[in-house]
């Protein structure tokens, strides 16, 4: 049996719960028709989420010092390299699912920047293979590590449309807006987009957890004071899938300008809903967004975006960006893609 990591679905308002849920259900519908069967390492309290029936070892805080398996588990896969809990015996294969290096391209407070360096060399180090979610993060651990070629994998993410029911905040914008969508922290760069409100009516919406605002905030309020946009910026929060989906389909247009990403979901996320997507050009998401999506000048100089963002929703109007082009391109990013992907690795690995 494979034993896939689900520990990470313990926060609801984070990325890694979303690429969890959705592998995690794409494995265990592949699941059935391979061989050999999927379990998933889980909270009990999360368990909920999945077909009553299936195999499951519940997770639990002592198991960050010894973790007990069963002994029909035959592969460990930890779904990011950041977790603490991994079994320690030699004698189980464990890949591990490498998101990105961005500790080392970003300015983290020490404490931070040391934790994730710790974790994420010893992921690499213990790895039995190592699956990188972009060819840019797979580039960035052979730059950085003593890691052969042939342990590397790239297995993309995928981006799945929302299904269920779509639900309207209880005060919705009272104008067009441009939305951002994903955590609110210095790393996503987001103060750059205020500028974009000037020479039109737009609003801004920031929507995403706003527990690392610290920084990045009142960056925010003085660039918006600085364009005299200060009461067309707001701040939602976290949102659930449910009104995810609403400012998703309601907004003009999606903003991305993100200095570090190991793969970038929200792009492929916005590009579901046929919106366009102006987003930054560093890291991993020129890989994702292809010339589906439209880019911000590296320097994020301020009239460049504003002529950027202007030239760039003249022609999506004019059909720069068809719906069958997004369409072709988003078949490349599917979860039944990437487990496929992953259970080919799983029967590779002995």
């Amino acid at each position: 049996m494979i034993l896939f990591d689900c520990e990470k679905l313990r926060n609801p308002f984070n990325g890694f719960h979303t690429y969890t849920l959705h592998l995690a259900e794409a494995l265990l519908s592949e699941s059935a028709r391979r061989e050999e069967k999927l379990g998933l390492y889980i909270p009990r309290a999360q368990s909920s989420l999945f077909p009553a029936g299936t195999p499951m070892r519940y997770w639990h805080h002592l198991d960050k010092y010894w973790m007990w398996l069963r002994r029909d588990v035959r592969i460990f896969h930890a779904s990011t390299q950041l977790t603490r809990y991994t079994p320690r015996s030699w004698r189980l294969p464990v890949l591990s699912t490498v998101h990105d290096l961005n500790f080392l391209h970003l300015d983290f407070p020490e404490k931070v920047h040391e934790g994730l360096r710790r974790r994420t060399e010893e992921a690499i180090r213990n790895a039995t293979h190592i699956a990188a979610i972009s060819q840019y993060t797979r580039n960035d651990i052979l730059a950085r590590y003593d890691v052969p070629e042939e342990k590397i994998t790239v297995i993309y993410n995928g981006a799945s449309p929302y299904r269920g029911p779509v639900l309207a905040p209880e005060t919705p914008p009272g104008r067009p807006f441009l939305l951002y969508l994903g955590r609110v922290t210095d790393s996503k760069n987001i103060h750059v987009l205020p500028a974009l409100l000037q020479d039109n009516d737009y609003d801004l919406i920031v929507a995403g957890p706003t527990d690392r605002i610290d920084r990045e905030g009142p960056l925010i309020r003085k660039e918006a004071a600085r364009w005299g946009v200060s009461d067309r910026v707001h701040f939602t929060g976290a949102l659930d899938d449910a009104h995810k989906a609403w400012y998703l389909s309601h907004c003009e247009a999606f903003l991305f300008p993100s200095l570090a990403e190991g793969f970038g979901l929200p792009v492929l996320e916005a590009l579901h809903y046929g919106k366009p997507v102006f987003s930054s050009g560093r890291s991993s998401l020129p890989e994702v967004g292809g010339d589906c999506v439209f880019y911000f000048n590296a320097e994020f100089d301020p009239e460049g975006m504003q002529r950027e963002f202007a030239a760039g929703m003249e022609a999506f109007r004019n059909g720069a960006v068809p719906p069958e082009k997004i369409a072709a391109h988003l078949s490349r990013f599917t979860w039944e893609n990437a487990a496929r992907r992953y259970y080919d690795l799983y029967e590779s690995l002995s």
